[in-house]
């Protein structure tokens, strides 16, 4: 039975920075594409034949690093995106604790609970997410399949594979540019 496994991106100019980082994305850092390069002799051992990613700069990146190392084809999915800031994106962190001191202490205290201005909540992108997910599942049967994403999307996906609620996010999310199989709990993802 084929496998699923995600990765997160390389570390990006933006997250040297500590700035927010959505759907367009910024191109990865020096220390990522070495970081990258690192995770694809990893992954050689497996029987990756398939690599998916949203068209943000750094999955993009990061997919084409990885494929040209393994000799597989990348395939993009805007649902794979990372969770969409709305107005945030671009900010620091501290800009925006600055700014918007209340919604910053609860979006480090209970993310759930907030839409960036302008932006999507966690459940939303968490839906989309799992749906891509069910779906990368269903049609990839032969060989395995690597989804690259960006920190709080890989994050949401770990949430929904532990079965746990968004609400612990920051507990999953930027663990670094490690693969890790989805199929340890994939019920979780694979239901309704």
């Amino acid at each position: 039975m084929a496998r699923v496994y995600v990765i997160q991106t390389g570390r990006t100019v933006w997250d040297e920075q500590a700035r927010i980082e959505s759907t367009p994305g910024a191109p990865l850092a020096e220390s990522g594409q070495k970081d990258v390069q690192d995770a694809s002799r990893e992954l050689a051992g497996l029987a990756i034949t398939t690599i998916y990613a949203s068209g943000g700069q750094a999955e993009q990146e990061t997919a084409a690093l990885l494929a040209g190392a393994l000799g597989v084809k990348v395939r993009t999915r805007k649902d794979l995106r990372e969770l969409d800031y709305g107005l945030w994106q671009g900010l620091t962190h501290e800009e925006i604790r600055r700014r918007q001191p209340k919604l910053f202490r609860q979006w480090t205290e209970a993310p759930g609970s907030l839409r960036p201005p302008g932006g999507e909540t966690l459940q939303e992108a968490a839906k989309r997410l799992k749906a891509a997910v069910k779906d990368i599942r269903k049609r990839h049967r032969n060989g395995d399949a690597l989804i690259v994403l960006r920190p709080v999307a890989r994050g949401l996906v770990q949430c929904l594979r532990n079965g746990g609620a968004v609400e612990s996010i920051w507990q999953h999310a930027d663990s670094g540019c490690h693969a890790e199989p989805l199929d340890a709990e994939p019920e979780a993802l694979n239901g309704s």
